[in-house]
Protein backbone atom coordinates (compact mmCIF):
# COMPACT_ATOMS: atom_id res chain seq x y z
CA UNK A 1 0.00 0.00 0.00
CA UNK A 2 0.95 3.65 -1.00
CA UNK A 3 0.68 6.59 1.06
CA UNK A 4 -2.49 8.00 -0.82
CA UNK A 5 -4.11 10.48 0.66
CA UNK A 6 -8.10 9.72 2.11
CA UNK A 7 -11.07 12.18 1.63
CA UNK A 8 -11.26 13.26 4.56
CA UNK A 9 -14.21 15.44 5.49
CA UNK A 10 -14.73 16.65 9.19
CA UNK A 11 -16.66 18.64 11.35
CA UNK A 12 -17.02 19.73 14.56
CA UNK A 13 -19.96 18.49 16.15
CA UNK A 14 -19.35 20.78 19.25
CA UNK A 15 -16.86 22.34 21.57
CA UNK A 16 -15.48 21.37 24.97
CA UNK A 17 -15.89 23.96 27.54
CA UNK A 18 -13.84 24.47 31.14
CA UNK A 19 -13.26 27.76 33.11
CA UNK A 20 -9.73 26.81 33.77
CA UNK A 21 -6.28 27.42 32.62
CA UNK A 22 -4.34 25.07 30.24
CA UNK A 23 -2.30 24.28 33.19
CA UNK A 24 -4.68 23.55 35.57
CA UNK A 25 -6.33 21.05 32.88
CA UNK A 26 -2.67 19.77 32.77
CA UNK A 27 -2.54 18.88 36.26
CA UNK A 28 -5.68 17.59 36.83
CA UNK A 29 -4.18 14.33 35.49
CA UNK A 30 -3.10 13.11 38.66
CA UNK A 31 -6.61 13.81 40.09
CA UNK A 32 -8.43 12.25 37.33
CA UNK A 33 -9.40 15.25 35.18
CA UNK A 34 -11.75 18.37 35.38
CA UNK A 35 -15.64 19.25 35.52
CA UNK A 36 -16.90 21.13 32.49
CA UNK A 37 -19.10 21.24 29.62
CA UNK A 38 -19.62 19.76 26.39
CA UNK A 39 -21.28 22.18 24.11
CA UNK A 40 -23.07 20.28 21.10
CA UNK A 41 -24.04 22.71 18.33
CA UNK A 42 -27.61 23.19 17.32
CA UNK A 43 -27.63 21.69 14.28
CA UNK A 44 -26.10 17.95 16.23
CA UNK A 45 -28.39 18.24 19.09
CA UNK A 46 -31.34 15.83 17.87
CA UNK A 47 -28.12 13.43 17.94
CA UNK A 48 -28.20 13.62 21.91
CA UNK A 49 -31.26 11.72 22.09
CA UNK A 50 -31.58 9.58 24.74
CA UNK A 51 -27.90 10.07 25.61
CA UNK A 52 -29.04 11.01 29.53
CA UNK A 53 -29.44 7.10 30.83
CA UNK A 54 -25.55 6.40 29.93
CA UNK A 55 -22.98 7.06 32.77
CA UNK A 56 -20.43 7.69 30.81
CA UNK A 57 -19.63 8.58 27.10
CA UNK A 58 -16.79 8.84 24.88
CA UNK A 59 -15.69 11.76 23.29
CA UNK A 60 -12.95 12.35 20.20
CA UNK A 61 -11.81 15.51 19.51
CA UNK A 62 -9.23 17.10 17.90
CA UNK A 63 -6.56 18.60 19.84
CA UNK A 64 -6.10 21.90 18.33
CA UNK A 65 -3.25 23.24 20.30
CA UNK A 66 -1.03 20.87 18.71
CA UNK A 67 1.34 22.84 16.18
CA UNK A 68 2.27 21.75 12.88
CA UNK A 69 5.65 20.76 13.73
CA UNK A 70 4.39 18.25 16.28
CA UNK A 71 2.42 16.23 13.42
CA UNK A 72 5.72 15.13 12.25
CA UNK A 73 6.78 13.34 16.04
CA UNK A 74 6.52 9.58 15.86
CA UNK A 75 8.60 8.84 19.14
CA UNK A 76 8.21 10.41 22.67
CA UNK A 77 8.92 10.03 26.20
CA UNK A 78 5.59 10.23 28.47
CA UNK A 79 6.15 14.02 29.40
CA UNK A 80 3.22 14.60 31.49
CA UNK A 81 5.10 13.00 34.60
CA UNK A 82 7.82 15.57 34.30
CA UNK A 83 5.14 18.07 35.63
CA UNK A 84 4.90 16.21 39.08
CA UNK A 85 9.44 16.00 39.47
CA UNK A 86 10.01 12.55 37.32
CA UNK A 87 13.51 13.81 35.69
CA UNK A 88 12.82 13.10 31.82
CA UNK A 89 16.39 11.49 31.89
CA UNK A 90 14.24 8.02 33.23
CA UNK A 91 11.15 8.03 31.15
CA UNK A 92 11.48 5.83 28.17
CA UNK A 93 11.78 7.20 24.67
CA UNK A 94 8.39 5.42 22.97
CA UNK A 95 6.29 5.06 20.07
CA UNK A 96 4.04 7.76 19.68
CA UNK A 97 1.00 5.42 19.16
CA UNK A 98 1.82 3.53 22.09
CA UNK A 99 1.11 7.17 24.40
CA UNK A 100 -1.69 9.70 24.59
CA UNK A 101 1.04 12.64 23.74
CA UNK A 102 -1.11 15.06 21.81
CA UNK A 103 2.11 15.37 19.17
CA UNK A 104 0.93 13.16 16.37
CA UNK A 105 0.24 12.90 12.91
CA UNK A 106 -3.42 13.20 13.41
CA UNK A 107 -4.14 15.24 16.43
CA UNK A 108 -6.98 13.31 17.28
CA UNK A 109 -7.72 12.73 21.25
CA UNK A 110 -10.12 10.33 22.93
CA UNK A 111 -11.61 10.84 26.36
CA UNK A 112 -13.66 8.44 28.48
CA UNK A 113 -15.71 11.10 30.61
CA UNK A 114 -18.53 10.75 33.23
CA UNK A 115 -21.85 11.87 32.09
CA UNK A 116 -23.30 14.18 35.23
CA UNK A 117 -26.43 15.28 33.28
CA UNK A 118 -27.94 16.87 30.34
CA UNK A 119 -28.87 20.36 29.74
CA UNK A 120 -30.50 20.69 25.94
CA UNK A 121 -27.48 20.01 23.88
CA UNK A 122 -25.30 20.81 26.82
CA UNK A 123 -23.67 17.73 28.50
CA UNK A 124 -22.27 18.26 32.03
CA UNK A 125 -19.05 15.99 32.20
CA UNK A 126 -16.93 15.04 34.92
CA UNK A 127 -13.30 13.45 34.39
CA UNK A 128 -12.42 15.76 31.48
CA UNK A 129 -8.75 15.63 30.36
CA UNK A 130 -8.91 18.56 27.53
CA UNK A 131 -8.40 22.23 26.90
CA UNK A 132 -11.27 25.02 26.58
CA UNK A 133 -12.36 25.27 22.80
CA UNK A 134 -11.61 21.52 22.02
CA UNK A 135 -13.24 20.90 19.41
CA UNK A 136 -15.56 17.67 19.46
CA UNK A 137 -15.86 15.42 16.01
CA UNK A 138 -17.99 12.89 18.05
CA UNK A 139 -19.48 11.48 20.89
CA UNK A 140 -20.08 7.88 21.36
CA UNK A 141 -22.66 6.04 24.74
CA UNK A 142 -19.72 4.23 26.24
CA UNK A 143 -21.41 0.82 26.69
CA UNK A 144 -20.40 -2.56 28.67
CA UNK A 145 -19.64 -4.62 25.68
CA UNK A 146 -16.74 -1.67 25.11
CA UNK A 147 -15.06 -2.75 28.24
CA UNK A 148 -12.16 -4.84 28.48
CA UNK A 149 -10.84 -6.64 31.39
CA UNK A 150 -7.86 -8.56 30.17
CA UNK A 151 -5.63 -5.65 29.79
CA UNK A 152 -1.98 -6.45 28.98
CA UNK A 153 0.52 -3.68 29.17
CA UNK A 154 4.32 -4.14 28.14
CA UNK A 155 7.24 -3.89 30.75
CA UNK A 156 8.16 -0.40 29.91
CA UNK A 157 4.84 0.72 30.95
CA UNK A 158 4.93 -1.15 34.27
CA UNK A 159 8.41 0.43 35.05
CA UNK A 160 6.85 3.79 34.13
CA UNK A 161 3.97 3.31 36.80
CA UNK A 162 6.62 2.27 39.60
CA UNK A 163 8.66 5.46 38.73
CA UNK A 164 5.48 7.71 38.61
CA UNK A 165 4.26 5.61 42.52
CA UNK A 166 7.88 6.40 43.75
CA UNK A 167 7.98 10.25 42.69
CA UNK A 168 4.12 10.79 43.70
CA UNK A 169 3.66 8.39 46.78
CA UNK A 170 0.96 6.74 45.03
CA UNK A 171 -0.19 4.51 42.16
CA UNK A 172 -1.43 6.70 39.07
CA UNK A 173 -2.30 4.71 35.75
CA UNK A 174 0.27 6.00 33.12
Amino acid sequence: MGSESLPVDIEPIGVVRVPLTDDEVRDSWITGGVNGVVEVFPKYEEGLLGIEGFSHIILITWLHKARPWHRAVLKVKPRRLSRFGVPLSELPLIGVFCSDSPDRPNPIGLSIVRLVRRDGRYLHVSGLDLFDGTPVLDIKAYTPDRAIYDVRVPKWYLDVERLAERYLGRRVSV
